[in-house]
């Protein structure tokens, strides 16, 4: 706490670098066509709009068509599966067999944060994710699939890989077209509501706001050499924003818990929690943001 508190009293004001770009592509180097062949990012710009695509990479190219999928709907498909998965806590809890309750719920909760984080969070933060997450995507005539393992997925919650019992591969299967586009074989992709996913119930810009929150805090933590401004500038990001989110990162857990599971009360929403000067007693947080 005492690192946190020196932090959070440094100079509050700042300015953000942007990332290189407002829209980047969350999946370069894990999209593969029908044919095995790496795929890369591309795009192309309409009045008024950027159209984001990924296409197989030119110089693999053969006698089989290129193929080109909407990057736009291939990252939210996989984003929104790989949430499930993360949801699934019986998955989350056999990661480490029989632990004690508190180093359980600890693993929901982290398998909570991620799945929130990759529907609602920064790009960087579901880069950072589907980064840790996914060995490969293959595209096919029946649709994607997705590999990922229990080592993978143990190793982004910070569980070593002697504590999993078991490591295996995880393969996501999702239903998709093929469709002939002159010399492009492009992939349609259908909606959510063809594919049996069941719309959040929770506010989950408020629950990304949480995740984010304790990856700060991480990052803080793993830099305690350093200060607020400094981190902030080698990570690109804003340092008010910064500071802000550690300080989210001091909520008592209940809270978090209680926002995870949808518990909250109706008036608290991301925007307001950005807002508002947290309180270091838990009892003042819970009187503050309207918890009884």
């Amino acid at each position: 706490m005492g690192l946190v508190q020196t932090k959070l009293s440094e100079n509050a004001s700042g300015t953000s670098r942007r990332l290189r770009s407002q829209q980047p592509s969350l999946l370069v180097g894990l999209v593969f066509d029908g044919e095995g062949r790496a795929m890369t990012p591309s795009h192309a710009t309409k009045p008024g709009k950027r159209y984001r695509y990924y296409v197989t990479r030119s110089d693999q190219i053969d006698d089989a068509p290129a193929w080109r999928v909407s990057a736009h709907d291939l990252e939210r498909l996989v984003c929104e599966r790989l949430a499930e998965l993360l949801g699934d806590q019986l998955l989350i809890c056999r990661l480490v067999g029989e632990g004690d309750a508190e180093a359980v719920q600890r693993i929901i909760a982290a398998g909570d944060l991620a799945a929130a984080s990759l529907r609602s969070g920064s790009a960087h933060a579901k880069s950072t994710l589907l980064m840790a997450l996914v060995e490969r995507i293959s595209l096919s005539e029946g649709g994607i699939a997705i590999r990922t393992s229990r080592g993978r997925i143990g190793a982004a919650f910070g569980i070593q890989g002697a504590a999993i019992v078991q490591d295996e591969d995880i393969t996501l299967n999702l239903p998709a077209t093929k469709v002939r586009r002159g010399h492009q074989l492009r992939f349609v992709i259908p909606g959510p509501e063809h594919l049996n996913i069941i719309p959040a119930q929770r506010d989950e810009k408020l629950v990304a706001l949480v995740a984010e929150a304790h990856e700060a805090r991480k990052l803080i933590i793993a830099n305690p050499e350093q200060s607020l401004a400094s981190i902030a500038a080698a990570s690109g990001r804003c340092r008010t924003r910064l500071g802000k989110l550690v300080a989210l990162a001091c909520m008592a857990p209940e809270i978090v818990t209680a926002i995870v599971e949808g518990r909250q009360p109706s008036t608290l929403i991301a925007r307001s929690l950005m807002d508002i000067e947290l309180p270091i007693a838990w009892a003042d947080q819970r009187a503050m943001l309207g918890f009884t």
